[in-house]
């Protein structure tokens, strides 16, 4: 895919705060550190991390890592309270794949996919080393990289039979792209900046409406040529993609209707008919909210020959 995408784009913010490790590990105090551990990474190489565990997720840094203490504990309690409320709010947890502790591992790791790697619908993520030493510099400053809460979400992504064939997983990104908001939301968070030119509200606010009121004021856009299409309304940002107008639409459905109407979407989600065609995909996203809200968002798909019922 020409230009940039968000993967590509994360990493080269998550670059940018590279040169900031060695000053952030001066400021910091060397504590007390576990012993370290063997993690096998995604690609299935053996490395040796420290392991510091949460309620929920074992944090795996490099060896010499300095840690302090506070920021360890905050990083812990910040991703603990996501992962609360992505277990709660989607009523299940991801099938275990990669843990240390019984707790998933979120694990520091050169190579990885991009800035940051999760798994869809299994515990385990890879953060780079740029991205963790971001996550933990903004910590220290008790506001929170978004990066890992986008990752959660696609360790929760349980929906892919109905939602995943529409072209380069639009859904199935979307839904990590809004839940990150979600989720640091009602764990209390302060969103750390995007980046020198965006901060964590203007970030927000781009993508779940902004960007969708472009696409509602061009007549001729429709989730086909968008979604469909893999294109998105005119921007001035490069990096906005078709995932980003996916959480757009997720997001248009709690706003109508509240978190009640929108867990309904997803409970029905979950056990809606496999799709095996991005109109399949379509209309399963029609047919759940009609069945959850009673509201007909084949007007905002803009298609009204998609079924309401299958």
């Amino acid at each position: 895919m020409p230009g940039l995408t968000r993967r590509s784009l994360l990493g080269a913010a998550a670059g940018v705060m590279a040169s900031g490790n060695a000053r952030v590990q001066h400021a910091w105090g060397q504590v007390a550190r576990p012993a370290p551990i063997a993690h096998n990474t995604f690609d299935k190489k053996s490395v040796e991390l420290r392991p510091f565990v949460g309620r929920n997720i074992a944090l795996l840094l490099k060896s010499d890592r300095v840690t302090d203490r506070v920021v360890i504990e905050r990083v812990l309690s910040a991703i603990d309270g996501a992962w609360d409320w992505y277990r709660g709010y989607f009523g299940r947890a991801p099938t275990i794949h990669s843990t240390h502790a019984g707790r998933a591992t979120i694990a520091e790791v050169d190579g990885t996919c991009g800035g940051a790697c999760g798994l869809l619908g299994l515990t385990g993520i890879e953060v780079s080393s740029p991205t963790m030493s971001r996550l933990l510099m903004e910590a220290s400053l008790d506001r929170y990289n978004q990066a890992v809460f986008y990752e959660l979400g696609r360790n929760f992504w349980f929906f892919a039979d109905p939602l995943q064939p529409m072209p380069k997983g639009a859904f199935t990104t979307g839904f990590a792209h809004v839940h990150r908001f979600y989720s640091m939301e009602a764990a209390g968070l302060v969103g750390a900046p995007w980046d020198d030119n965006l901060d964590f509200d203007g970030f927000r606010h781009l993508i779940l409406v902004e960007l969708m009121d472009r696409y509602l004021a061009d007549r001729t856009l429709t989730w086909e040529n968008t979604l469909g299409a893999s294109r998105v309304p005119a921007s001035p940002y490069p990096w906005i993609s078709e995932n980003h107008l996916a959480a757009a639409f997720f997001h248009r459905i709690r706003r109508d209707h509240g978190h009640a109407g929108y867990r309904q979407f997803w409970k029905l989600m979950a056990k809606a008919p496999k799709s095996n065609t991005p109109r399949d995909a379509a209309a399963r996203f029609v047919q759940m909210a009609h069945a959850a809200t009673g509201q007909d968002y084949r007007e905002l798909l803009r298609d009204m020959t998609l079924p309401l019922t299958g």
